[in-house]
């Protein structure tokens, strides 16, 4: 697509960016939403916008039309992903909470899989260039799982005569003793977690592909290769750790999760061999999703079902930033230092402290 419409590495990076504006407006609007149409509805209507806006890009010459129907995605995008995680809270009791959580992550992993079979497959079709071709295939798709999601989705199990799924675990009556400045305190440590993880992730995923071929000698075509195991290892990531938090809380669940990830990233910083890369590559595909999943789940177990939204949106906010500087970070110290590597070692040592910071969390319940 870039090719075809001639734009420049800046108009991609603009892209990019007006995905994640778009991403961050339907997070401002969830709260807003969520509570006049509900789940169902909202993330019915979300993934019919991602099809039109698709469908859009497949047509479109422009880069200011361009730019808009990115926003529009990111839009979408948004009204998925976060009323898809909040609505957990009503349908799992916290025994069970991250297990849901982890499946519910486990779908980025198989839309990887997804797009790498289909992407490289595509050719012209019916006077299309292959781009548009696949642009309407992911439109077709999307199309296709809001009328599942219309089918399938319920906002809350009662009207269906149905309870929560999972062990009566009800710590409601510690939860709500928190006063509203124990709550916003608690909101923000885990707001700063959650940024902490943005930035060293986001870090990870731009810059590793160019580690490989730069730092480590792999060739373009190899790097993609071992790049693509992620996708496959993330599947499981949410799952592993959510079970995890749900067994010995969530408190210690982030901060093994932080643990892992730190190793990944001091891994690949100071290693000088395709072993201690694609040990990190293991770890971090691990790990990749498990902070996403752990503090959905921590939503609804320590804010309550009728706060998780707007503490999700909080959260989504705050991992939002730490994205953004991640690679920023990033490119000052690697264009000093001439490689990633204080970069990635500045992650391990940020990870770290995030595993301090997560067992020092004030939680209603101390031992989650």
């Amino acid at each position: 697509m870039s090719t075809s419409l001639g734009l420049s590495y800046g108009q991609g990076g603009v892209l990019g960016f007006a995905n994640m504006v778009g991403y961050l407006v339907a997070v401002l609007l969830a709260p807003i939403i969520l509570p006049r149409l509900g789940t169902r509805l909202t993330v019915t209507f979300s993934l019919l916008l991602i099809a039109l806006s698709m469908f859009g890009m497949a047509l479109t010459q422009g880069f200011a039309t361009l730019c808009a129907l990115y926003i529009i995605t990111g839009i979408g995008s948004g009204g998925v992903v976060l009323p898809s995680m909040s609505v957990l809270s009503h349908w799992f009791l916290p025994s069970h909470r991250g297990l849901a959580a982890g499946l519910v992550m486990s779908g980025p992993g198989f839309g990887i899989i997804l797009s790498g079979f289909i992407v490289p497959r595509l050719v012209p079709t019916f006077g299309l260039q292959s781009w548009q071709v696949g642009w309407i295939i992911f439109a077709a798709i999307s199309t296709a799982i809001a009328m599942l999601a219309f089918a399938l989705l319920r906002n809350h199990p009662v009207p269906k005569a149905q309870e929560p799924f999972g062990r009566a675990q009800d710590h409601s009556t510690v939860r709500d003793a928190l006063t509203g400045q124990a709550k916003l305190s608690l909101l923000m440590s885990m707001g700063l977690i959650f940024a902490i993880y943005g930035a060293v992730y986001m870090l990870y995923v731009t810059f590793i592909v160019t580690s490989m071929v730069d730092a480590y000698g792999l060739d373009p075509t190899a790097a993609g290769t071992v790049w693509s195991s992620f996708g496959f290892l993330s599947i499981f990531s949410g799952v592993l750790f959510g079970v995890i938090s749900d067994r010995v809380g969530r408190r210690r669940g982030l901060a093994m999760a932080f643990a892992v990830l730190a190793l990944s990233f001091l891994l690949v910083g100071t290693g000088t061999d395709v072993t201690a890369l694609y040990l990190s590559i293991l770890l971090f595909g691990l790990a990749a999703w498990s902070i996403p999943v752990i503090m959905a789940a921590s939503a609804g177990d320590f804010f309550g079902t009728a706060g998780a939204a707007n503490a999700l949106a909080a959260l989504t906010f705050a991992f939002s930033g730490g994205q953004a500087a991640g690679p920023v970070i990033a490119g000052f110290f690697a264009e000093r230092s001439g490689d990633f590597g204080a970069s990635y070692v500045i992650s391990g040592i940020a990870a770290a402290l995030a595993i301090a910071m997560s067992l020092r969390l004030k939680t209603p319940d101390r031992g989650s």
